[in-house]
């Protein structure tokens, strides 16, 4: 919203000077040569800054959509991974549990033959 308000102030400044100097302009520009309205070239000339601004805006944004969304796939990928993870380290802890009522059992009765 600032960025909305500072822009149309802008546009604001550059076309109330842009009428205050409206006399006629001779352009030259490498072969072509013609004359205008000065408010035509300062207009012009903003919006072609306009335009401009407003590609490399573009750019910028897409950049950051693609990079988002390539780092929401590698969380989502790291999160089932995660997932998966935690799974077999409870079965692991399960099996290991199960080895150890294993091994308790079969030391208890060796334990009590001894002790006559």
């Amino acid at each position: 919203m600032p960025l909305l308000i500072l822009v149309i102030v802008l546009s604001i400044i550059v076309a109330v000077f842009a009428v205050q100097n409206a006399v006629a302009v001779s352009l030259n520009f490498i072969f072509w040569s013609f004359s205008s309205s000065l408010v035509l070239v300062i207009l012009g000339s903003f919006l072609i800054g306009v335009l401009v601004a407003t590609c490399f805006l573009l750019a910028m944004k897409a950049r950051y959509y693609l990079q988002a969304k390539k780092t929401q796939e590698q969380i989502t990928k790291l999160q089932a991974e995660n997932v998966r993870l935690q799974e077999r380290i409870a079965m692991l802890q399960h099996t290991q549990m199960l080895h150890d009522k294993a091994a308790a059992s079969v030391h208890q009765p060796i334990e009590a033959d001894k002790k006559p």
